[in-house]
């Protein structure tokens, strides 16, 4: 069975930084089965490149003390240099949110807030003294391998002859059975390219914490895709968009290292809509749980929760919450109802 270790000088990183958040180094084992879809997730994440204290904030910028940084120093430049990066709150409010670092000068960070207000966030008020973290993204090639002598999946020979894929989702996008938006491959003698532009490279298309990706393995072979990295043991959130008027299915996962049961996930606080009956289901949780090989399949398990009940399981009538875990790296379907509202998922560590 072939095997990639996700490295990144992790060890070295967390002994060598200064430490602003509780973290430890770590690693988990990702099955990707032969002739099927994997979908999966990366519990843990790249140490930080650098961190602070907030001493300004604004709607979309954090200002922090006494920094004295390169202009840019957070991104991926037109040069090919550089890395994009994330900036996650260690405390507070907003502990555990994270957002996407758009540039940057000698102490501010401009942030892809996606309609959030730093100034006015829902989650509260972000103090002076807050403190954050500013830590790299994973990119497909770090995940999977970035030439032939390390890649883990079969390189394509040609576009139009296709091996093993990698397919993000867009969360972005709303409905239910949503299909993937990208299919990432490695082409022989290229390195990544996506089917959408075969020309450029894809090397640096970001992973987000708590996204989920599908690997399309259709050589026969089972594969191990082990992610080694840092894992911040506090609070974690991951956004969880509404129904609107047709219903939308959110993919995401634990973005902790550990199984949590139903009852330790914080899903019934706020996230997932109670549902009033077996017949009159509101918000459901659906997992893949058969390991039956195979493409295209739709999830097996289908979960709901009820007041003073608790969790059940579509034709089971059991409760279940302190029983069924969900598994690091696992990918999960929120399934916002129509109307449903959207809610912060915020994961607390096991006790």
């Amino acid at each position: 069975m072939k095997t990639q270790l996700i490295v990144a000088s992790v060890l070295m990183a967390v002994a060598g930084a200064p430490v602003m958040g509780q973290t430890t180094g770590g690693a988990t084992v990702l099955s990707i089965k032969g002739a099927s879809d994997s979908r999966l997730s990366l519990p843990y994440q790249q140490p930080r490149a650098e961190g602070g204290t907030v001493s300004g904030v604004t709607a979309s910028t954090l200002v922090l003390q006494g920094e004295e940084w390169e202009a840019n120093q957070f991104t991926r430049r037109a040069d090919g240099t550089g890395k994009t990066c994330y900036a996650l709150f260690l405390e507070g409010p907003l502990e555990g949110v994270y957002y996407k670092i758009l540039s940057n000068n000698e102490d501010t960070l401009v942030l892809d807030t996606e309609g959030d207000k730093l100034d006015a966030h829902p989650l509260g008020v972000i103090a002076f003294g807050t403190r954050v973290d500013i830590v790299p993204y994973w990119t497909v090639a770090e995940v999977f391998g970035a030439d032939e002598a390390s890649v883990l999946l079969e390189p394509r020979v040609s576009p139009l002859f296709p091996t093993d894929d990698v397919l993000l989702y867009d969360n972005g996008r709303g409905g239910i059975n949503k299909a993937p938006v990208t299919t990432l491959y490695f082409r022989k003698g290229q390195g990544w390219r996506s089917v959408a532009a075969p020309s450029d490279s894809s090397a640096d298309t970001v992973l987000p914490p708590g996204s989920v990706f599908t690997v399309r393995r259709r050589g026969a072979t089972d594969l191990e895709l082990i992610n080694f990295g840092v894992y911040y043991r506090q609070r974690r959130a991951v956004f969880v968009a509404g129904g609107a008027s047709e219903g939308n299915d959110q993919y995401v996962s634990l973005l902790l290292p550990e199984p949590v049961t139903l009852d330790e996930s914080n899903l019934a606080n706020g996230v997932v809509r109670p549902s009033l009956s077996p017949l009159l289901r509101a918000d459901e949780v659906l997992v893949w749980r058969s390991a039956n090989p195979g493409f295209n399949q739709a999830p097996d398990t289908v979960l709901y929760y009820r007041p003073l009940i608790g969790w059940l399981k579509v034709g089971d009538n059991t409760p279940l919450g302190s029983t069924f875990s969900l598994a690091p790296g696992e990918a999960i379907i929120i399934r916002k109802k129509p109307s449903s509202p959207p809610a912060d998922w915020l994961q607390l560590p096991p006790p």
